[in-house]
């Protein structure tokens, strides 16, 4: 019923009012008639402004401001004038006129459906407010939906659901970017028997003109503590990023207890889908340097771009990473160009490749002028400001689109279309003893050592060769030099740099004279402190070249880099070996995924020359039930002469960290690889790997500092062939048992025909 503080409601409109104007037009208050896609796009026509005061903007006081009911059901909306304030009245929903739920004509149980009149195109920073109050038990709800006619999509934008007890207040719903016109639509479904209610009030829409630019937004600077800054959400994304602190996640990098961005882990993921983070610029005269750290964390988590979108232009990726990056914020620039007259957008985007992991964007900060030397460069995006001695040399390309004779694919991504950077060594491109330098921008140290890392494949024949130099106060000194490879595949080299000032990295190739050639180069990486012995890694910085290999014809899944912070969707170990704390890092695996998506995980290290007398010795942590324990992890050497496996151990319950140490021997070039496999069903739970210490020419003399025994893969097979014969073993027991037990039985029963009948089977079948 009505209360006494309450007047009986007003029937919404169920359409719009007639207009003395054209099928396609409007009128203004004045008389004029405008064109109706002019009409509440947020940008005054008329010329008393009329054609933009019932477009969803309202207190209700004065009509319904261009909301209609089209509702079909019990329920529909309508508006109600409250006189006296309740003690179910909220701070924000004052008394006065407010739109309410009322019983409807209908029969059919359904929410009721109120719709704005058709509003925009709008611009990013647009954003919805408004007050409400529900009442009701938790089946009721209120929400908000945005509807694209000419698409045939709706999208929720918000909701709350009822709580058994009144709850409301003020709402802010951003609807950002839409390039077409759409429609806000209020459902709300509640019992309304007893005091079960919904109320909205005071509705506004916020800097939707489609060329507003926030106060915010200009400066593309933001920690996210108090608020995104001018950054939005696309909602053309499949998901989305939100603001939180952690959850799950690991802390935010600006205080360890703050907010960062990150990509919704409530949302299920899956493979090719997207989330979009943009802010809309002003035209820029000069380049800029966009500064940020970034966390890309888990097996499958996908890639993360960094996009420049001028309005009417093509985007340019201006900075990506793809893969696995571990648990810990990494700082990356990325050089803003000029834009001259045209206004621009600035985008983060993540894609998805998969699954597991967690997203997170801290601490932008934009400084004028260019950015620096790149610390780390994978060519996806750019040259990273590598500069060639002369025109027609060294350029950036990939297999699929390039000019120049290359690697059939990138090491970044493994694939076709990633990038690397090539010269043609061939005599008509660079004749014999010509030389083709490609310098990098002076690397300003700032701790005694620091690791030049790199990755470089040659093309078979006679390519011309290699030469590496660091120069520094314009000496330059050669670490570095080779012109012939096994087999055209990349290779990793890193040297240790003891900078007194800044120092460039040259590479130079030489021509030999040879008819064709190549020499490519792909993930430059610049890290503090001196290098690691090559294959031997704590993973406390980077993974040293391990790596997955992503050809999708082995049907294999990536390992993930992390910290014993727990992440969201999979458990792990909650400390590394190296430190021995929750902020060490390891390698990991959750087997759970085998089976689902493929047959095995590997972990590859980088190509190792022939190896006569040499040690591997590593420590791992298992985690997997007894009775899931249906797959194994092993080392295996694979090389031109084939593969063969050296260690294995099955799959266990948690022992805490086991060290192992396996002989290494090679006539060739070989790569170690870890695998973890299953035998026939799917394995569940984790599998880690940390402190992997190659010995090269150094036998396995000495142990570990706590030695353990593990079964190999030939005492697994003889395991297995014992437990074979020891079953048939059991088997002739029983039926030799059976036998003296039925004989004296069979002897007695016969006749002396049968008994001389010849002994054996006939006639038996097996069918499945």
């Amino acid at each position: 019923g009505v209360s006494p503080s309450e007047k009986p409601v007003v029937t919404l409109p169920s359409q719009a009012g007639a207009s003395p104007c054209a099928a396609d037009e409007v009128a203004c208050d004045s008389g004029d008639c405008i064109a109706a896609e002019l009409a509440c796009d947020f940008a005054d026509t008329c010329a008393d402004g009329s054609d933009e005061k019932r477009c969803g903007t309202t207190t209700f006081e004065s009509g319904a401001g261009g909301w209609h009911d089209v509702s079909v059901g019990r329920l529909r909306w309508g508006l109600q004038r409250i006189t006296e304030p309740d003690s179910f009245l909220t701070a924000s929903l004052c008394p006065g006129t407010s739109l309410a739920l009322q019983t409807g004509e209908g029969q059919m149980v359904g929410p009721a459906k109120a719709r704005s009149p058709p509003l925009g195109p709008s611009g990013p920073t647009c954003t919805m407010e408004m007050s409400y109050r529900i009442h009701s038990d938790p089946q009721g709800f209120l929400s908000i939906s945005v509807t694209d006619h000419a698409m045939g999509t709706t999208q929720l934008a918000w909701q709350t659901q009822g709580r058994g007890s009144t709850a409301g207040g003020r709402v802010r719903v951003p609807l950002g970017q839409r390039s077409r016109p759409f429609q806000v639509e209020l459902l709300a479904l509640v019992d309304l028997q007893g005091m079960a209610n919904v109320r909205v009030d005071n509705i506004t829409f916020e800097q939707c003109y489609l060329d507003v630019v926030s106060p915010t937004a200009a400066e593309l600077s933001c920690n996210f503590e108090r608020d995104m800054c001018g950054w939005y959400q696309d909602l053309s994304s499949d998901f989305k990023w939100v603001r939180s602190t952690g959850q799950g996640q690991g802390s935010d990098h600006t205080t360890g207890s703050g907010y960062f961005l990150s990509v919704d882990p409530s949302v299920p993921w899956s493979h090719g889908q997207r989330a979009q983070l943009t802010s809309r610029q002003e035209p820029a005269a000069a380049p800029r340097c966009l500064s940020f750290w970034y966390r890309l964390a888990g097996p499958q988590i996908g890639t993360l771009n960094l996009k420049l979108q001028p309005e009417g232009g093509e985007e340019v990726v201006l900075w990506t990473r793809r893969g696995t990056q571990g648990s810990i914020w990494h700082r990356a620039w990325a050089t803003l160009p000029a834009t001259g007259q045209q206004w621009y957008q600035v985008a983060f985007e993540v894609l998805h490749d998969g699954f597991l992991g967690d997203v997170g964007l801290d601490d932008l900060t934009q400084t004028a002028g260019p950015c620096g030397a790149e610390l780390s460069c994978s060519f996806e995006a750019e040259g990273c400001a590598l500069a060639a001695s002369r025109k027609g040399t060294w350029q950036r390309q990939s297999n699929s689109t390039g000019s120049t004779a290359g690697p059939a694919t990138d090491h970044s991504t493994g694939t076709a279309t990633g990038h690397y950077m090539v010269v043609n060594t061939g005599r008509v491109s660079l004749p014999a003893g010509h030389m083709a330098a490609l310098t990098s921008q002076p690397y300003q140290p700032s701790v005694p050592a620091q690791c030049l890392a790199f990755w470089y494949q040659l093309s078979t024949g006679t390519p011309g060769s290699l030469r590496v130099f660091v120069e520094q106060s314009r000496v330059r000194t050669k670490v570095l030099s080779v012109s012939t490879m096994e087999g055209s595949i990349w290779h990793r080299s890193h040297i240790t740099i003891q900078p007194d000032g800044d120092w460039q990295v040259v590479f130079e190739a030489v021509g030999a004279g040879d008819d064709h050639g190549y020499i490519a180069l792909d993930d430059l990486h610049v890290s503090d402190g001196a290098c690691p012995e090559p294959a031997s890694c704590d993973f406390e910085q980077d993974t040293c070249g391990w790596s997955s290999p992503s050809d999708p014809r082995l049907h294999t899944l990536a390992w993930g880099w992390k910290s014993g912070v727990a992440l969201a969707k999979y458990p792990s170990p909650e400390q590394d070996h190296t430190l021995g704390t929750r902020n060490g890092h390891y390698v990991h695996f959750d087997t759970s995924v085998l089976g689902a998506r493929g047959t095995s995980a590997l972990l590859e290290s980088p190509p190792l020359p022939a190896a006569t007398n040499s040690c591997l010795r590593f420590w791992y942590h298992m985690d997997i039930p007894e009775h899931l324990s249906s797959g194994e992890l092993r080392v295996t050497l694979h090389g031109a002469a084939g593969q063969r496996t050296v260690w294995s151990v099955v799959g266990h319950r948690s022992r805490g960290w086991q060290g192992a140490v396996v002989p290494v021997q090679s006539p060739g070039e070989f790569q170690i690889s870890f695998e973890i496999t299953t035998r026939r069903w799917p394995m569940e739970g984790t599998v880690a790997l940390d402190d992997i210490m190659y010995s090269a020419g150094v036998g396995c003399h000495s142990s570990l500092e706590s030695p353990v025994e593990e079964k190999s893969s030939g005492s697994f097979v003889a395991e297995v062939v014992l437990s074979l014969l020891l079953a048939l073993v059991i088997v002739a027991l029983v039926a030799t048992g059976g036998w003296y037990w039925l004989k004296p039985r069979g002897l007695a029963s016969r006749t002396p025909a049968e008994s001389n009948s010849p002994q054996g089977f006939d006639n038996i079948t097996f069918r499945d």
